[in-house]
């Protein structure tokens, strides 16, 4: 007799003004709480979800990137007044359709020809970022929302409640001859400025790849300028070719980008980081240094970076510490990298990922002991919202196991966690 096909939960907590949890009400939740699916049974996830592939946090708008079958959906909850969750989500808020604090499909079609499935998805402050992807074709950006710092990419020319076209083929400076398509390899967004890789291939011939972004820049946080007889635009509306110190960027040389509110870090594939922007808080301090770099991820304020030392996983973290985000039992200014230590009681142990929010950390680990592997949910730093899970709203100053709770079922497997502003996220299996 075959056993019962798992179910996949999203559960949620923390801050929660304009439902962006979707709990079904916009009191914030200080315990994780499971999330509500239009049409779905309360706890579980639409009907044929496979896979919660991206969750994606604004200030108070949320995206979830769904696999059903061979489709891909984006869900939206919170709120969406700036059109930061599509224009069909604005006019069902305005006719009082729809609520504000469950799940509900988003109506993108407009923005992709037949063919297109949606791919990736990121979220600013009050704006929203979709990449569509149909195969032989080049990739579509869409942004939605507000364009107070050239979040939307478009020129500046951008209308709150439509859906704009990202042109990011204006990145490149030197359009190759001939057909070609474009690619979107990753994409990342901070509150006010977004950072893609893209790249251009010539049927038949070579491939161009760039480091592109938009938005806020005064602090740098969108690289140098070319010579210095240029300065760096306080704002960036168009995408632009990302350059560090003068220089462009090296194709292939970044895997993965992240962004805090005021600085950028990259993970070079030679598994070093850098990062640019304001190092004001110590955010940028030493990252140079670390090797053997498996991931990186940044709070508003912070920088975190997945090593592996020896044959155990650690991390390492700068930046502000005002609500003891950098896990060292403290919240206290610390001024350089330093190394966050977990529990030496709970034994050896695998970092699977490690997420950050607006100014709390997450990682999903995997035990070891005697008895097998287990997978655990730790997280440390502002807690204000209740965002951690814990039950209180008390900051937390080192790394404390937030789930499974006691109460939780001892079968159920944690597979993903994503942190948001003053949010957190979690998917179950059981």
């Amino acid at each position: 007799m075959s056993s019962a096909p798992s179910i996949l939960c999203l559960y949620s907590s923390g801050s929660n003004a304009r439902g962006q949890l979707a709990t079904g009400d916009t009191d914030d939740a200080h315990t994780f709480s499971p999330c509500l699916f239009l049409r779905a049974p309360p706890g579980r996830l639409p009907d044929g979800t496979t896979a919660v592939l991206n969750v994606a946090c604004g200030a108070n708008h949320t995206l979830a990137l769904l696999a059903r079958g061979e489709t891909r959906e984006v869900w939206g909850c919170g709120d969406g007044r700036s059109g930061q969750l599509g224009p069909s989500y604005a006019r069902e808020d305005s006719e009082g359709a729809g609520s504000a604090s469950v799940f509900r499909p988003l109506d993108l079609r407009a923005a992709g020809s037949e063919g297109y499935v949606p791919r990736l998805v990121a979220a600013g402050w009050e704006t929203s970022y979709v990449v569509f992807s149909c195969p032989g074709k080049s990739d579509v950006l869409i942004s939605m929302g507000a364009d107070d710092f050239g979040n939307r990419g478009g020129g500046g020319i951008a209308v709150t409640l439509s859906v704009c076209r990202v042109p990011l083929l204006g990145a490149f400076s030197d359009l190759p001859v001939g057909e070609h398509t474009l690619a979107v390899r990753a994409l990342s967004a901070g509150p006010h400025h977004v950072v893609v890789v893209v790249s251009l291939t010539v049927v038949g011939g070579s491939t161009t790849e760039a480091l592109v972004g938009w938005g806020a820049a005064r602090h740098g946080q969108l690289g140098s300028a070319m010579s210095g007889t240029q300065t760096v635009p306080a704002i960036q509306n168009l995408p632009r070719a990302i350059h560090m110190d003068g220089t462009q960027y090296t194709p292939g040389s970044v895997s993965h980008s992240a962004l805090g509110n005021r600085h950028t870090a990259f993970l070079h594939s030679s598994a070093k980081v850098s990062g640019i922007g304001s190092n004001k808080k110590s955010q940028l301090a030493l990252l140079d240094s670390i090797e053997g770099a498996r991931g990186v991820a940044c709070t508003w304020n912070g920088t975190y970076v997945l090593t592996r030392c020896g044959s155990e996983d650690q991390v390492v973290a700068t930046g502000s510490n005002s609500h003891g985000q950098l896990g060292q039992a403290t919240a206290e200014p610390c001024g350089d990298l330093r190394r966050v230590d977990f529990p030496s009681s709970t034994g050896p142990r695998r970092i699977l990922k490690l997420a950050c929010g607006s100014e709390h950390v997450l990682c999903l680990v995997e035990a070891i002991d005697g008895e097998g592997t287990r997978r655990e949910v730790w997280g440390w730093g502002w807690n204000e919202h209740g965002n951690l899970g814990t039950g209180a709203t008390e900051d937390v100053h080192a790394p404390l196991r937030i789930y499974p709770t006691a109460g939780s079922n001892a079968a159920n497997r944690v597979v993903d966690v994503w942190g948001g502003n003053g949010t957190s996220w979690i998917v179950v299996e059981r």
